[in-house]
């Protein structure tokens, strides 16, 4: 009989562990279809006066509920491939406001063109060609878009929080050098530059790596995040900068540290073309 209870101990625990393991609120499925969930419980029951509870003649709105419920799914589903898809084409690279808008406005149009589908598809299956009215449409349509945009937002601020302080602190670059695979993290790369066609990767302490990279090349490996592409010679992080000067012609003059062993201060000229775009970067910074 023990032994018999000690077995179905085991086998509750079992289960309960494999329950915690596969449905966590640290899982984003789980979590915002337990929030969606409730989120259209609450709104359909304050949508129309006889859903309230305590209306004399309340009925319980399942199909509503239903119909957010889906909807719901689909706008969480089409947001999560398209920050998939931005993810790995975009914000690995770097994030910033023109990326962040462009994310949200195809998001927003993939939900229109879904929304125009089951406007004139499903609701014309059940409801007839007569349901149609622009008027409910526009409204319709607004709400939904609306709502959607704060839903996206809530969805996806704290990944992109998390990517931006990647791209900034913790990312990693992988140099080649002869057979030799070296990993240099972002946070000990001052600047990189080239010369006689050899790329340098000049780090924090003053010493150098020597790289099979072209400057495209690393320009294309690290985070636009992180580092600036100051001219054809030179790719600079901005904890490499010293001092800024204004010279001739409208050019810039950028006096890097570390002082690299066995060579002058290394100072670069950005050009007037350059020169705003680098104090937007530049003042970012800061």
């Amino acid at each position: 009989m023990k032994n018999q209870d000690d077995r179905l101990k085991f086998s509750m625990k079992t289960i309960i562990n494999s329950f915690k393991k596969h449905v966590s609120f640290s899982n984003f499925w789980v979590r915002n279809g337990f929030i969606l969930i409730l989120i259209s419980i609450l709104v359909n029951h304050l949508f129309e006066p006889e859903n309230f509870p305590f209306h004399k003649n309340y009925t319980f709105p399942l199909f509503p509920i239903v119909v957010s419920i889906v909807g719901g799914s689909l706008m969480i589903i089409i947001a999560r491939f398209n920050f998939k898809y931005f993810k790995n084409k975009y914000f690995t690279k770097k994030i910033n406001t023109q990326l962040l808008l462009r994310f949200l406005f195809s998001t927003l149009g993939y939900i229109t063109i879904l929304y125009l589908f089951l406007y004139y598809g499903l609701n014309g299956l059940i409801n007839g060609i007569e349901s149609y009215s622009i008027y409910h449409l526009l409204t319709g349509l607004s709400v939904s878009l609306l709502i959607c945009t704060l839903g996206i937002v809530l969805l996806f601020s704290i990944d992109i929080y998390r990517l931006h302080k990647l791209l900034s602190i913790k990312g990693t670059l992988k140099v080649q050098q002869g057979g030799k695979i070296t990993l240099v993290k972002y946070p000990d790369i001052a600047f990189i530059y080239s010369e006689n066609k050899i790329v340098y990767i000049v780090k924090t302490d003053g010493t150098t790596i020597i790289t099979d990279f072209t400057l495209n090349e690393v320009e294309n490996e690290v985070s636009k995040q992180s580092f600036y592409r100051a001219n054809r010679q030179t790719i600079l992080h901005v904890r490499s900068i010293e001092q800024v000067q204004s010279i001739e012609n409208g050019k810039l003059s950028v006096l890097l540290k570390p002082t690299i062993s066995d060579k002058k201060a290394f100072q670069i000229n950005i050009s007037r073309y350059k020169k705003q775009e680098f104090m937007n970067w530049f003042k970012g910074k800061l």
